[in-house]
């Protein structure tokens, strides 16, 4: 059963769907109808140019022979194409086209979970949770406000529509929850106007919508964004909305956000306690006028992070001076033992240079096979967030030895950085890693900086390869089974050698990836500016 399936489809999947089981662009193949929503209809797809991959696709509800759907839907892509790739926090759209009937669709990855509003009707999120989401949020907004190119100049977006049915909590065994933003079908260009009265048709999710963009102002700005993720975190804190109406109608919503005071959330759930900073901050968020608001994300994050402070110390105060029952740590939400990884200290018995090793740690989801790395700080910013790949070197007719290599590399491939440390499989601290590098599928990177080297600032989790790990489990049967005489020293010549080879193919293979990645990119970019301004120019 797939679970990312919103409600709206019970009643409204049909047999008689044109799509399911049909080929777009002789390449997705529909599998199944996962989604229903304003605009057109998402699917679960596979690319087979991909294998098999699973991906999601939307496909427009109208033609495009109208006008200012296709515009609407234009404007979704292109910057979804943009911001996807900038932020792991957004949706990423990986490509478009139109179907034989000219309808418009694009293709996007596919995201295993549930959106936000299925979670709270099921669950009360704890304050940690909490913190957790609204700080991925955050960094998807801030990338958003931060802007997009177009023709060389910067524009920021504005989403206008969140609410969480648009916030999505992507799960991966390996990296644990992931926030996505979906949905940029109704953004504006920070510098566009609107230009809507109140007896003017109206684009918006009502129970989320600032007071100005209900007004129609003609120039919305950041800040309405802003005041949407207020009632956003009061829900998810309480439960509740923090206005109440009388029914759905325009009118009553809009008397309820310009005109009705937002409570306290202890007013609407007294279970629920709250450091006085964060009420401070949703009051603020919520103010009715922009200028009382934070004017930008990074006030909020500004915010949330003196709360992680207090929380961590176990010293802050509530409305009724109650602390939590235990402390958060405010990061981008990983897994558990990769959260156990932040806390670990660079070890006292090696030096403070710009070395690695691998070191097999207990945590509570078991025994997770790592690899700690110094690395100056400047650095280890660039290699975040970015693709990374990891090699082995043996020559095991030789002698039963591996090279465990990591490769990271920057967006540009001009900074590139080889870990890499030597496996004796005749020993038995070589064979456990291993056998647990088999097992387990992946690793932990464990980034420490020369600056500031005592905490690890970073992890990472890179994934092994099935042929990878099956190739393990062979080395580690033929270890047993050696008897050659060679001495270990000689083995590390002859691999460093091996290892010096890898290196020019694997840079040559990189680059070639890059480009054609680099490639892809820019036609998609320009066929996105091409019916974009076409789209604009008929209005």
């Amino acid at each position: 059963m797939l679970q990312n399936k919103i409600d709206n489809i019970v009643g409204q999947k049909t047999e008689s769907d044109i799509y399911l089981g049909k080929f777009l662009n002789n390449r997705y193949l529909i599998k199944d109808l996962i989604g229903i929503g304003g605009m057109g209809r998402v699917y679960l797809a596979e690319d087979t140019a991909k294998g098999g991959m699973q991906i999601a696709v939307k496909i427009l509800s109208l033609s495009l022979a109208n006008q200012h759907m296709s515009q609407r839907f234009a404007r979704e892509i292109f910057i979804g194409a943009q911001l996807g790739r900038k932020s792991k926090n957004i949706v990423r759209v990986l490509n478009y086209g139109v179907t034989d009937d000219k309808t418009p669709f694009y293709v996007m990855e596919y995201l295993s979970g549930k959106n936000l509003k299925q979670i709270l009707k099921i669950q009360t999120l704890t304050l940690s949770r909490f913190l957790e989401i609204c700080y991925q949020i955050c960094l998807g907004l801030q990338c958003a406000h931060q802007g997009i190119s177009l023709k060389g100049e910067i524009y920021p977006i504005v989403h206008r529509d969140i609410k969480p049915e648009n916030i999505f909590i992507s799960k991966d065994d390996k990296q644990g929850e992931i926030i996505k933003i979906l949905d940029f079908g109704i953004a504006k260009f920070l510098t566009e106007r609107s230009g809507m009265t109140l007896t003017d048709s109206f684009i918006g999710s009502l129970p989320y919508c600032s007071p100005e963009h209900m007004e129609g102002r003609k120039l919305l700005d950041v800040r309405s964004d802003i005041y949407s993720f207020g009632v956003l975190m009061f829900e998810m804190l309480t439960g509740k909305h923090p206005f109440h109406t009388k029914s759905n109608s325009f009118g009553t919503w809009y008397q309820a956000h310009r005109f009705q005071a937002p409570p306290t959330v202890e007013e609407v759930n007294p279970q629920v306690k709250i450091p006085q900073d964060l009420q401070n901050l949703l009051m603020s968020c919520l103010a009715k006028e922009v200028g009382d608001r934070p004017q930008n994300i990074s006030e909020i994050l500004d915010c949330l992070e003196n709360v992680q402070g207090q929380l961590e110390s176990n010293i802050f105060i509530t409305s009724d001076s109650i602390k939590p029952s235990s402390p958060v740590q405010l990061v981008p939400i990983t897994s558990l033992s990769e959260k156990e990884c932040l806390q670990k200290n660079w070890p006292k018995n090696k030096p403070v240079a710009p070395i690695g090793f691998p070191y097999l740690l207990t945590t509570t989801q078991g025994t997770i096979p790592t690899f700690w790395a110094m690395l100056p700080k400047q650095e280890i910013t660039k290699f975040l967030d970015k693709k990374h790949s990891t090699e082995f070197v043996t020559k095991m007719n030789i002698y039963p030895m591996l090279l465990w290599v990591t490769v990271l590399y920057d967006s540009q491939l001009s900074l590139t950085r080889w870990l890499s440390y030597f496996l004796d499989m005749k020993d038995n601290k070589g064979q456990r890693i291993v056998q647990t590098l088999a097992e387990v599928g992946y690793y932990h990177l464990l980034l420490f900086s020369l600056e500031e080297p005592n905490r690890c600032s970073h992890v990472m989790t890179l994934s092994i390869t099935a042929n990878q790990r099956q190739q393990l489990t062979d080395w580690l049967a033929l270890s047993q089974k050696s008897n050659n005489s060679l001495l270990p020293k000689q083995a590390k010549n002859i691999l460093k050698l091996e290892y010096e080879k890898l290196k020019s193919e694997t840079l040559q293979k990189l680059a070639t990836q890059h480009k054609k990645e680099d490639i892809g990119l820019k036609v998609l970019l320009a066929k996105l500016f091409e019916v974009f301004f076409k789209l604009l120019s008929r209005q």
